[in-house]
């Protein structure tokens, strides 16, 4: 059955418990000290059964100006409001402050109760029908019906009814399919269950068993006993009041403002990107920089708003884009509407709509930055698709992709398809994955490549090319090695590159540019090392015996060992090809013979010094081939 809640809104004392009581049977002040003081402190829940056979959740808020964060905490789950207003007091601040909020999260649909029609005549009924029309001229209750009611006299209640049954055929329908989402109001333990969280499902259904995770912890767990207004349900569908028992947590673990989410659907974050609207008559500008008091769901936290792009302050009235950095995580999403009021003194100051519940810290004089938040705002997915590609800077697989954008599934896949049949995206394998990236990430990648190679040629002329992973970490450090190699080889596809032996990358034709005595000197440092059998120049003295530089001699010696001329065993000592496989046969025949090696075995039986036994056995030693033990060696 469809579900929705409708909340209560209005100053204190101007009876929304009492008309609440009287339309659905339930006292909705179940604290001792409510009952002591006559006010509303905590949230109040009651069911609502409307004769059409449709329950409503009804969730009544406190109206004092000291409880606005627990009015906030229950306000973010309204589908339709009931503005509640005193026919003897009239138009109250909190009467203001709460429909600002209400204007601010978004919720449009909505009645007018005007309560305690028996304390006044009928000439101040009417000033205060009037005063409430002026009060919601320019918001989302202009024009919204308005009931004269009295729970003693019971005036208007039918009419009341009535009303919230034409509002609520208007209230569209969250999504009750996929993944779903539970900011906790109220946590508690009952006997011979554990503990117990309450909230508005915001989206999603859940069932007993449903795999989930508590939010920002990041706990898993497996929910038990579902239930929506204190009845054992098979599953609670969005728009529902919502009770789950969480085996394995206490009270101690949970708090308001923690999120129950299926498992991978939310990822807390200290970050947002938004659109802010300053209220009119807030008291002051607000100042770039400004700490403030970030309500989001059933959460509070502090913060700082930073103005995008920069500005100094936000007149009231005003709206701008901005990035609202936090003291403490939040579990949000795009299109989530949030609330902020003033760090001291405490009062509500604006709101708006989450546009990137994960943006980068942004460079505020970036030119893309204002249009990548316009095209969030107007929920234009190709466009946000190709910001996010383009700031993210690297290949992203579909499901990262969906992640980042946080917008309507089926739209963004077709969106996707059609981007790569006009040519704007590629597909690459990385690791096996297909992931997405648009051609123009791409061709600036390529240009940041060619940039490189083009340096290290220069610089580097008898190498056959860079590194690829130098050149992975010196240019895109965050970038995988998996992403790299995709990137890569289609940047070889088109011919802007060449992947060379041993790792190494190239621009097309370049590398290895050898002057005539540059080759000349690398054959006699071929032949010399050749020729010396196991007995060879060493490094030192083939620099000093041909009058060479050190860097010129590794670089030709390097080289040789790529091109398999050369084989080294240490900085100092180079084998020609086949040498080393000769070495080891030997090494094994005597260990064969002896069970175990001496350093005199292996002098004798190649016919060399110490000078270059030890170093020999000490390269087949981290090889893995032979294992030293005391003055001896074994095979390992």
């Amino acid at each position: 059955m469809r579900g929705f809640i409708i909340g209560t809104a209005g100053h204190i004392d101007h009876g929304k418990t009492e008309l609440v009581k009287a339309l659905t049977g339930t006292d909705t002040d179940r604290l001792k000290e409510e009952k002591e003081r006559g006010i509303s402190i905590e949230l109040g829940f009651a069911e609502f059964r409307l004769p059409d056979g449709t329950s409503a959740g009804v969730v009544d808020v406190p109206g004092h100006e000291h409880f606005i964060r627990n009015m906030l905490a229950g306000a973010t789950g309204f589908d339709l409001v009931l503005l509640v207003v005193a026919a003897d007091d009239g138009v109250m601040p909190q009467t203001r402050e709460h429909l600002a909020i209400i204007d601010l999260l978004g919720v449009r649909e909505g009645l007018v109760a005007i309560t305690k029609t028996d304390l006044v005549d009928e000439d101040m009924l009417e000033l205060v029908r009037e005063e409430v029309a002026e009060l919601l001229r320019g918001t989302a209750l202009e024009g919204a019906e308005m009931i004269p009611t009295s729970v003693v006299t019971r005036r208007g209640l039918e009419e009341l009814t009535e009303a919230i049954m034409r509002a609520a055929s208007r209230v569209r329908e969250r999504r009750s399919q996929g993944p779903f989402r539970l900011p906790v109001d109220r946590v508690f333990t009952l006997k011979g269950i554990g503990t117990v969280v309450t909230g508005t499902l915001w989206e999603g259904r859940v069932s007993d068993g449903d795999e989930a995770v508590l939010l920002p912890k990041g706990r898993p767990v497996r929910v038990r006993n579902v239930q929506v207004h204190g009845r054992e349900v098979e599953a609670a569908l969005a728009g529902q009041r919502t009770a789950l028992n969480l085996p394995g947590f206490s009270v101690e673990d949970i708090e308001r403002g923690d999120v129950v989410a299926s498992p991978g659907y939310l990822r807390p974050t200290y970050m947002l990107d938004a659109r802010l609207q300053l209220l009119a008559d807030a008291p002051r500008p607000l100042k770039d920089r400004s700490r403030i008091r970030f309500h989001h769901g059933t959460r509070e936290v502090l913060g700082r708003v930073v103005f995008l792009p920069a500005r100094e302050e936000l007149l009231p009235g005003q709206s701008c884009f901005a990035q609202f950095r936090l003291e403490s995580p939040v579990v949000a999403r795009y299109g989530d509407r949030f609330i902020i009021r003033s760090y001291s003194p405490v009062t509500t100051i604006g709101g708006g709509v989450v546009l990137d519940s994960h943006p980068p810290k942004h460079r505020r004089a970036d030119g893309r930055l204002l249009a990548g938040l316009e095209a969030r705002e107007r929920g234009d997915v190709r466009e946000v698709l190709r910001g996010v590609l383009a700031e993210r800077g690297r290949p992203l697989a579909p499901g990262e992709l969906l992640r980042e954008l946080e917008m309507d599934e089926e739209e963004v896949r077709r969106s996707a398809e059609g981007m790569l049949e006009s040519g704007e995206l590629l597909r690459l394998t990385c690791e096996r994955q297909e992931k997405l990236m648009t051609v123009e990430a791409l061709r600036g990648m390529g240009d940041a490549v060619s940039s490189a190679l083009e340096l290290f040629h220069r610089d580097n002329p008898r190498e056959a090319g860079m590194e690829k992973e130098t050149l992975r970490t010196r240019l895109i450090p965050g970038l995988t090695p998996g992403d790299f190699d995709g990137i890569l080889r289609e940047l070889e596809a088109e011919g802007r590159l060449e992947m060379r032996e041993g790792g190494r990358l190239a621009l097309p034709g370049r590398g290895r540019a050898l002057t005539s005595q540059e080759a000349a000197e690398k054959e006699q440092i071929r032949r010399a090392v050749s020729e010396g059998g196991f007995s060879p120049p060493t490094f030192r003295e083939l620099v000093e015996g041909m009058g060479l530089d050190d860097r010129k001699a590794r670089d030709l010696l390097a080289m040789l060992v790529e091109e398999g001329e050369l084989e080294q065993v240490s900085q100092e000592y180079f084998l020609a090809r086949g040498k080393l496989a000769e070495a080891e046969e030997v090494i094994r025949s005597i260990i064969g013979e002896k069970g175990r090696l001496e350093v005199k075995d292996l002098r004798e039986a190649l016919g060399i010094t110490r000078k270059y036994s030890i170093p020999l056995l000490e390269h087949f030693d981290r090889r893995r081939v032979t294992r030293r033990e005391g003055d001896f060696r074994v095979l390992a």
